[in-house]
């Protein structure tokens, strides 16, 4: 019997190895009753990092029942203070970029992290990645927009200062672009 406490354990090994080698796609297989119109590697990976000790935001008010219900987390109305922000790529604003918690310089762990659910993995623009967990580098392609990736290399100049991001599709992918990651748009 797989209860969700082995489902999200598995979902956090597939976060770590996703995590650590910047570009690599992990399909989450597991299953989940999913009533939002997120896909269920998104609603998982947020169930898998949200409790009751981190707060987060989204736009979607049924996606933010649902986690307030399922991981206990603190749903913030505001993105500026939020340790994670759970959206929709045709709901990005340039504020979760750039109003968000970017760490400081004591603390930089005290960051926000961006959970998007775009189109797709695989298929759009292709982006390049190198950094640490690529051994030169590595080629992706996704269907989010390049100007959203300027805006997270303008907050992630200052590193150990940025923010990390983390992608899922509809296909059940997931991706992670940590801020040690230099992303050059092809």
């Amino acid at each position: 019997m797989n209860t969700i406490v082995h489902t999200t354990q598995q979902v956090y090994r597939q976060l770590v190895n996703a995590t650590s080698r910047p570009g690599h796609v992990e399909m989450i297989t597991e299953e989940v009753k999913n009533y939002t119109d997120f896909s269920n590697a998104s609603l998982l990976a947020a169930m898998t990092l949200l409790d009751n000790e981190v707060s987060f935001y989204t736009a979607d008010q049924t996606m933010k029942k649902e986690l307030k219900v399922l991981t206990g987390g603190i749903a913030d109305e505001d993105c500026s203070t939020s340790d994670f922000i759970v959206l929709k790529e045709e709901n990005l604003k340039k504020e979760y970029f750039t109003d968000v918690l970017k760490g400081v310089l004591i603390s930089p762990e005290k960051s926000a992290t961006l959970m998007i659910d775009i189109e797709s993995i695989g298929k759009g623009q292709t982006y390049r990645l190198s950094g640490p967990g690529i051994k030169e580098t590595t080629d992706i392609q996704l269907s989010l927009a390049e100007e959203w990736f300027n805006h997270r290399n303008e907050v992630c100049k200052e590193f150990p200062l940025g923010i990390d991001l983390m992608m899922t599709d509809k296909n059940n992918n997931l991706i992670v672009i940590p801020r040690t990651t230099k992303v050059e748009v092809l």
